[in-house]
């Protein structure tokens, strides 16, 4: 490691800013451990899941895999190293590494990002177009769009490793970070482009999907309870609950999203804008950092463990005996049923959770 690498990862802003205590060094580890396990385990956990369950091999659940094989890349690849650089309050390692673990987190969080926007884009062609859904988005056609995906995160990962942008060693996390206020033209338009088209038109694409799809969603349940019978009272009481349940899960999907996310954004922004001027704690990026890294973690729970299909296939995958009693106990009430029903049951289907009315 040359004298320039050297100064880099000793060089030291002012104490008041970089020194942490203790007890919040140890809170924080704590909290990367958990997510680290989390990210690990879970993702790993999906993609297993979808690989094994033939029923799954459908293009909204080969996002899904793709999204849980970012979050696990950033899981196993730099929240190790992050945790060691945290108790050490230093990068032991060398420069070169360094630069190169922040590459590997930029194409995980990039591919998360597309990911994510991909995963809105299928759930709302399935609510505005059902009819038409699986012809407008083949197997084929989400296996070109994943592939576009992984390879638009890759180029503005890789872009300063190629000297288009600066990637720098930030003494306040003790890791390597894009430079959001680096300086000359061509730095400048790489940070532009990166905060522009890896991050902003994926959230852009998300709101507008989700947002879409929740108003279509409480049309479709308007439309069910105009068309069912039923008693005055109940049928407001029942459009309420399945109003109340979209919003329930808008909120959760893009609340989970933007409380990682946007303290991450605003920092970067308001760097990017000061052009490096402006200076925060080491507590404060430190706390934005590990809010960014929960996404990780949070993810495999929204998308896949929330989706009544992929909870399914878990029961047909890890308990194959017991799913083959239940289906076939299931089959047995089925016979015995009348074949005329005493109730009714529409459903709709918003992102992965089903909204069942029934009468």
């Amino acid at each position: 490691m040359n004298s320039t690498h050297t100064a880099q990862l000793n060089a030291t802003p002012s104490p008041s800013l970089v020194m942490r205590s203790d007890v919040e060094i140890y809170i924080q580890v704590v909290f990367l451990v958990i997510i680290c396990i989390g990210s690990v385990l879970g993702n790993v956990f999906v993609v297993g899941i979808v690989i094994f369950d033939h029923k799954l091999h459908k293009p909204t659940y080969y996002f899904i895999s793709s999204l849980a094989t970012a979050d696990f890349l950033v899981g196993a690849i730099y929240i190790p190293f992050y945790i060691m650089a945290s108790l050490a309050q230093k990068w032991y390692l060398s420069l070169t590494w360094c630069k190169w673990n922040a590459t590997f987190i930029s194409v995980g969080l990039n591919a998360s990002l597309v990911t994510l926007s991909l995963v809105s884009v299928d759930r709302y062609l399935a609510i505005t177009d059902p009819l038409r859904y699986q012809t407008i988005l083949t197997t084929m056609r989400s296996a070109v769009l994943l592939l576009v995906g992984w390879v638009h995160s890759i180029f503005w990962a890789f872009a300063p490793q190629l000297d288009w942008g600066e990637i720098v060693y930030q003494p306040k996390t003790s890791t390597c970070r894009p430079n959001w206020g680096a300086k000359g033209l061509a730095n400048r338009v790489y940070t532009l482009g990166l905060a522009l088209l890896p991050f902003g038109a994926p959230v852009i694409c998300m709101m507008y999907c989700y947002c879409r799809i929740f108003f279509v969603a409480r049309y479709h349940v308007r439309e069910i309870k105009k068309n069912s019978v039923n008693t005055p009272g109940s049928d407001k009481i029942g459009q309420r609950a399945m109003e109340t349940k979209a919003l329930k899960t808008l909120l959760i999907v893009l609340g989970a999203f933007i409380v990682s996310w946007l303290p991450y954004t605003v920092l970067s922004v308001a760097k990017m804008i000061s052009k490096g001027s402006w200076e925060f704690s080491s507590s404060t990026l430190n706390a934005v950092l590990t809010a960014t890294l929960l996404n990780g973690c949070v993810n495999p729970v929204i998308y896949a463990i929330r989706d009544q299909r992929f909870c399914k296939a878990m029961k047909r995958v890890l308990c194959p005996l017991s799913w083959k009693d239940s289906q076939e106990f299931n089959s047995y009430l089925s016979s015995r049923r009348d074949t005329t029903k005493d109730s009714t049951a529409q459903n709709i289907e918003m992102g992965n959770i089903n909204f069942a009315q029934e009468s």
